[in-house]
């Protein structure tokens, strides 16, 4: 059951989001210039979004949809965490867990700090020496993130699982199935279905609904089926913050999932 109704948790939800962003675009400034990450804001900021998800989670999710996206790291970083946080609830995982899923959903790419500009910004389809660059950020990531005091003690090494596969196919290790674990597995999942609905410099965006199909038709191959499926009932057939025609011809925006198993 929702704690608070999503017209009453929309206002808290927005005000956290804008806080995390700002959060996400200083711990990025910071990187750049040399210095390190601080762990109380991001912590902080983890546990707005954790606690605006468990009051009810289709305020932040609707947010999420519906505000103007800014640069793509930076909304990119706050999206998945909010929708992992969100998902690792809708799967009825403990609170502690949710919170590791935040911060990884921040965290997981800002290894890409350490990328040049010129590659983040390529519009056009990377060489192999490039992705094999770009590549690269998941290992920057974990770099940064050991070197951070104060992050969740596993978080170093679950930053380097967004982009391994079910089948073998990802990198940077190639895991397999079991091997990426249950956050890991989240993790690429999450990332995967924000990228595919985002602007990004070399795509544009898809529909929500398009990427859950794409996402279906690589479950049991690139992700796991079970995950995947929840994943689908999570998001809805209907995504928040889609718009609708209803029977009458009037026109509606889903602001809300109705989750009755």
């Amino acid at each position: 059951a929702e704690l608070a109704p999503v017209e009453q948790e929309y206002t808290t939800a927005s005000a956290t989001h804008a806080s995390g962003t700002a959060t996400v675009r200083e711990g990025l400034a910071a990187l750049r210039a040399g210095r390190t990450l601080d762990a109380k804001k991001l912590e902080e900021a983890v546990d707005g979004v954790t606690q605006s998800v468990m009051r009810n989670a289709d305020a932040m999710l609707l947010f999420t949809q519906l505000q103007q996206k800014g640069d793509y790291t930076q909304s990119h970083a706050l999206d998945v965490s909010v929708y992992m946080t969100a998902f690792g609830r809708f799967i009825e995982m403990p609170p502690e867990d949710m919170r590791v899923l935040g911060h990884l959903g921040l965290l997981q790419d800002v290894g890409k700090v350490r990328l040049p500009d010129a590659l983040i910004q390529k519009r056009e389809r990377l060489t192999s020496e490039e992705f094999a660059q770009a590549q690269k950020h998941v290992v920057h990531s974990q770099e940064i993130l050991r070197a951070t005091p104060g992050l969740p003690p596993d978080l170093a090494d679950l930053a380097v699982l967004h982009h391994e596969r079910h089948d073998g196919s990802g990198y940077p290790k190639g895991l397999r199935g079991p091997e990426i674990g249950l956050i890991g597995s989240i993790a690429g999942i999450v990332d995967t279905f924000d990228a595919l609905t985002a602007r990004r410099p070399y795509a544009e965006a898809v529909a929500p609904s398009t990427a859950l199909s794409m996402l279906y038709k690589w479950r049991g191959t690139f992700f796991d089926a079970y995950l995947v499926e929840q994943f689908i009932r999570f998001v809805g057939i209907f995504p928040l913050g889609s718009v609708v025609e209803l029977n009458s011809g009037e026109v509606g925006i889903v602001i809300t999932q109705n989750l009755e198993k």
